[in-house]
């Protein structure tokens, strides 16, 4: 059994909230027995990988590979193509999983945001195909790079006709979105007073008041404080679902995401683990800088 593991049941057990103790109790083992199988030191046997799997909630595949199943999939996208005055996406290929946290990265007009745009079906493809597993009205939530808001409208007010549109009010509900997201002081300030900071926050309570299947975050830390960023990523761990994101923000994504996809030229140049690339001792941030520049070397020799 390779590292990836031990890494998949550290990643899996963190993200069901349980302890080395409390996972142990529930396939009746010692604890020492879970953190010899995290530190690569043993293997658990074949019964008690399919415990495992079970109370993590993942097929075989994916807990010892991390391989998902196809029966997870979500979105595949095949040959996509889009051009304005010139290419933006060229042949582009994607599949996205139910657990997939994917870090989409590339530099100003890698064309990172008319992907998601096409995703999400705001503008057309030229050529190439999208096939969507889920309900795309029901199943997906969207924060965009740019706020949309209703100015004439108080906070308060626009998160109470937002949850009455989701099917999710609840006056306790509303409360606890205003504490936990640091809103309560400006609740009745009209939208077009808060500032960018505070519409940012604002736009990430909108796109995270209902579940969702697959949430697309757009520049989602643009505008905020320090604090803020911190709050936002504090929160991303108790988000269920697939969750792609675009950033240029390198701070806390390495203990975040699981894929990390590089769009330049208007193609994904690499798709890679953020387990392998941890495995090879780099951090996210050092991966993209690494590739981008081998990239951009093999573009001057063309």
């Amino acid at each position: 059994m390779e590292n990836v593991f031990s890494e998949q049941l550290i990643t899996l057990r963190q993200k069901k909230k349980l302890s080395q103790h409390a996972l142990a109790q529930k396939i009746f083992v010692t604890r020492q027995s879970v953190s010899k199988w995290e530190n690569g030191d043993a293997e658990p046997s074949i019964d008690k990988l399919i415990s495992l799997a079970e109370i993590l909630n993942v097929d075989l595949n994916h807990l010892l590979i991390g391989q998902q199943s196809t029966a997870d999939l979500i979105m595949s996208i095949n040959h996509l193509t889009k051009s304005f005055t010139q290419p933006v996406l060229n042949d582009v290929n994607l599949n996205i999983y139910g657990r997939d946290r994917i870090a989409l990265l590339g530099s100003n007009g890698a064309g990172k945001s008319t992907l998601v745009k096409i995703m999400y079906n705001t503008i057309k493809a030229d050529s190439g195909e999208i096939k969507r597993y889920i309900n795309m009205r029901d199943d997906l939530n969207i924060m965009t790079q740019d706020d949309i808001l209703i100015s004439d409208l108080k906070l308060i007010e626009q998160i109470e006709l937002s949850a009455r549109i989701n099917q999710v009010y609840a006056k306790t509900y509303i409360e606890q979105l205003l504490d936990q997201f640091r809103l309560r002081q400006v609740a009745h300030t009209y939208i077009s007073k808060l500032s960018g900071g505070e519409k940012r926050r604002l736009s990430l309570v909108l796109s995270l008041m209902r579940p969702s299947k697959l949430l697309i975050l757009d520049e989602p830390t643009v505008g905020m404080d320090l604090e803020s960023i911190d709050l936002f990523w504090k929160h991303m761990d108790h988000v269920g679902g697939a969750v792609l994101t675009i950033t240029h923000d390198f701070n806390q994504i390495d203990k975040y995401f699981s894929r990390v996809i590089l769009l330049k030229d208007g193609q994904i140049k690499r798709d890679d683990r953020v387990s392998d690339i941890h495995a090879h001792n780099q951090t996210i941030e050092q991966w993209y800088r690494q590739f981008n520049r081998v990239l951009e070397a093999k573009g001057v020799e063309s």
